[in-house]
């Protein structure tokens, strides 16, 4: 299978479908979140390892000492030995920037307390939108078990209209999608079906408190945000792409080099490009060699593939580069995730195409993937 990349680019930022896909595994955002970024190299060394010319000059998590004799440290190097002395050839770093959850509002103000038939409204009126949206929330009951039951409706075309129960700790999302139709998920249900489209923005309502002798219930509101730090990543980056850039090849900017004189090849993996706007894209363009991209659906595809082999409750402690070098199920899982996309998983930007990870000439090259 071979994912068309022009289904998840977008001239705006907007919420990833791996957002949709760690949601439905309810685990603590840390866990999930740092997880993505795990899930992102270990496809990377996956297919570094496709190639044994460059496993055999490849070294993992090592500081890189740059020409401000700063120390970067890369998630894989690549280096030369002559005469007892190593020298860097490439590096491949990988970012992630995923959905940074917030209250929304300080303190009490994220939380709202209603008796049965009373209710809140959430307005959404971002500047893509033609009018402004309100979603109504309603509590309709508070039921013997503790349990609540509420509703959920919006003045959209169409209309938004739902009702469902929730538990302590439950949560739904309202969300409105690029075509400004306006959804729900339910507690329980799988984000991924329940909202098939492209998340524009979102709010997340958490039941946190029932109190059945005062009738009343607490709910806490959330604001999720396309990743406002994605343009620290991108300067970090593109630092560590210029320091190492200047300590080999004795120039800040790739267009510098005169031609045949390159030596070091710097490629920034990328997965949730989707949360990269435009500044942090022109930032990372200009100054790194190679800018790849890793599709929402590869690594949606990923934890499904961990998940049947290890479990969901077992899986985050298997993703990660140390189980991929001593686990052989790690190394067949991640082999198998690259097979079933035909090797087309890492996409480069400025290329427009598929390309896989090679070595020639003394050097890391990037080459499509025909």
């Amino acid at each position: 299978m071979i994912i068309d990349i022009n289904s998840e680019l977008r001239d705006f930022t907007y919420i990833t479908s791996v957002y949709k896909c760690i949601s439905n595994y309810n685990l603590k955002g840390h866990q999930i979140g740092r997880k993505i970024g795990d899930m992102l190299e270990i496809l990377t060394m996956g297919a570094v390892y496709q190639n044994p010319d460059l496993v055999r000059r490849l070294s993992t998590e090592e500081k890189l000492e740059g020409y401000t004799t700063a120390g970067h440290k890369v998630e894989f190097g690549f280096f030369h030995t002559e005469n007892n002395q190593r020298s860097l050839f490439g590096a491949i770093e990988c970012k992630c920037v995923g959905v940074e959850e917030t209250t929304s509002g300080k303190g009490d103000k994220s939380l709202r307390k209603l008796s049965p038939s009373e209710s809140f409204a959430l307005e959404f009126n971002g500047r893509w939108q033609r009018k402004t949206i309100t979603f109504t929330f309603t509590l309709n009951g508070i039921n013997r078990d503790g349990s609540v039951s509420v509703s959920v409706k919006a003045n959209s075309n169409p209309q938004l209209n739902s009702s469902f129960d929730m538990k302590l700790n439950d949560n739904i999302k309202v969300v409105i999608d690029e075509n400004t139709r306006c959804l729900t998920t339910s507690p329980d249900g799988n984000m991924l079906d329940e909202i098939p489209g492209i998340i524009r923005t979102l709010k997340t309502i958490r039941l946190q408190k029932v109190d059945s002798s005062a009738k009343k219930a607490t709910f806490a509101l959330f604001d999720c945000l396309t990743g406002p730090q994605t343009i620290e990543k991108a300067k970090q980056a593109s630092l560590v792409a210029m320091d190492l850039r200047k300590k080999v090849d004795g120039f800040w900017g790739k267009e510098e080099i005169p031609a045949g004189k390159k030596h070091m090849t710097f490629v920034h993996v990328i997965c949730e490009y989707s949360h990269w706007e435009e500044k942090s894209r022109n930032v990372i363009s200009t100054c790194i060699d190679h800018n790849v991209i890793v599709p929402d659906a590869v690594i949606n595809k990923a934890f499904e593939v961990f998940e049947n082999k290890f479990g969901i409750h077992d899986m985050l402690d298997y993703i990660s580069k140390r189980q991929f070098l001593d686990n052989p199920k790690v190394k067949d899982a991640v082999d198998e995730i690259l097979k079933y996309f035909e090797n087309r998983v890492f996409y480069d930007v400025a290329l427009n195409e598929y390309i896989k990870f090679n070595y020639a000439n003394n050097q890391l090259i990037i080459q499509p993937v025909r």
